[in-house]
C-alpha cells in the first residue's frame, strides 16, 4: 500500500475532493465514515482517492480494508474536516467512481421500484436501503429527483447504493409503456388505491412506482398502471414518510410472494 502525507489544504487532490462532495463532478461521488467507506471498499465500485489521518489509521476498521487499498493519502484532523461532509468526520473519507449500470429495461422477474421526482436524499436513500433488504432487483429514479450518489443520500442508504442497479434519468411514461408490453405489471401508489391488504400478489414480475410526499403520482400515471394501491391508516393522519410507505407495501408483496411458491 502506497502512502502519501498531504499538509497543504490547497493540495490539488483535496480541491478535487471537495467539488466532488459539493456535486460538482459527475463522475465521481464522495464517501464518508468508517462503516460506510467499508462498504464501498467491499463493493466493486472503482476506489480514487482515500483521505485519512493518522488516528484512523491505528484503528481496527482501517486494517480491515487496508489491504484493499492501493493508495492512500494522510492527512490531518484539521484537513479532513476541511472536505467533509459531515460537522463530525469519522477519520476517513474516499474518492470512488460512480457506479455506471445505465440500463432502463425493467427486470424480467421480482419487482423493480420506479421513483417519481423525489427530492429529499436522505429519503431517497433510505428508500435505496429499503429496496435492498425487499430483494427490489432494480431501482429506477426519475428526471428531477435527488442523486442518489450524494453525500446524503449514501449515508441514509447505508451502503446499499453501492449494491443495488440504479438507473438514473429515467422517463416514468415510456418506462411503463415498456413494462406493459413486457407483460410486466405496473402498480402505482395512492392514496386513493385499493389495500395493498386486499389485492392477491402473485409471485410474478412488477414494477411498483412512487411518487413524492408532496406531489404524489400525476393521474396519467394512475390511469395507465394495471392497479392503484394503498395503505390504509387511520385518520387524521394522511400520508406516511416514503421509506416508511414503501417499506410496508414492499414487504407485504415479498410475504404474499412467499406464500405463493
Amino acid at each position: 500500500m502506497k502512502i502519501e502525507r498531504i499538509t497543504s489544504r490547497d493540495n490539488e487532490k483535496l480541491k478535487l475532493a471537495r467539488r466532488v462532495r459539493d456535486g460538482k463532478v459527475h463522475d465521481s461521488i464522495f464517501v464518508e465514515g468508517s462503516r460506510l467507506c467499508g462498504e464501498a471498499v467491499s463493493s466493486s465500485i472503482e476506489i480514487e482517492m482515500v483521505f485519512v489521518t493518522e488516528r484512523f489509521m491505528e484503528t481496527k476498521s482501517f486494517g480491515q480494508i487496508a489491504d484493499e487499498l492501493e493508495g492512500v493519502h494522510v492527512v490531518s484532523e484539521s484537513i479532513l474536516e476541511s472536505i467533509a461532509d459531515t460537522n463530525s468526520p469519522q477519520g476517513i473519507v474516499i474518492v470512488a467512481r460512480r457506479p455506471a449500470f445505465k440500463s432502463t429495461e425493467i427486470a424480467g422477474s421480482g419487482t423493480s421500484l420506479f421513483l417519481l421526482q423525489i427530492n429529499n436524499p436522505s429519503n431517497l436513500g433510505a428508500v435505496i436501503r429499503t429496496a435492498e433488504a425487499a430483494d427490489v432487483r432494480q431501482i429506477l429514479i426519475s428526471v428531477g429527483s435527488a442523486d442518489p450518489y450524494s453525500p446524503k443520500s449514501l449515508r441514509a442508504s447505508m451502503g446499499s447504493s453501492f449494491r443495488m442497479r440504479i438507473s438514473e434519468g429515467c422517463v416514468l411514461e415510456s418506462v411503463i409503456e415498456r413494462s406493459k408490453k413486457n407483460e410486466i405489471e405496473v402498480l402505482a401508489v395512492d392514496k386513493k388505491g385499493k389495500s395493498i391488504y386486499s389485492l392477491r400478489l402473485t409471485n410474478k414480475p412488477r414494477l411498483l412506482v412512487f411518487g413524492s410526499e408532496a406531489h404524489g403520482l400525476p393521474d396519467e400515471a394512475l390511469e395507465a398502471a394495471n392497479s392503484v394501491v394503498s395503505i390504509p391508516m387511520s385518520s387524521p393522519v394522511e400520508s406516511l414518510n416514503l421509506a416508511v410507505s414503501c417499506g410496508i407495501i414492499l414487504f407485504e408483496m415479498q410475504r404474499q410472494a412467499l406464500q405463493d411458491q
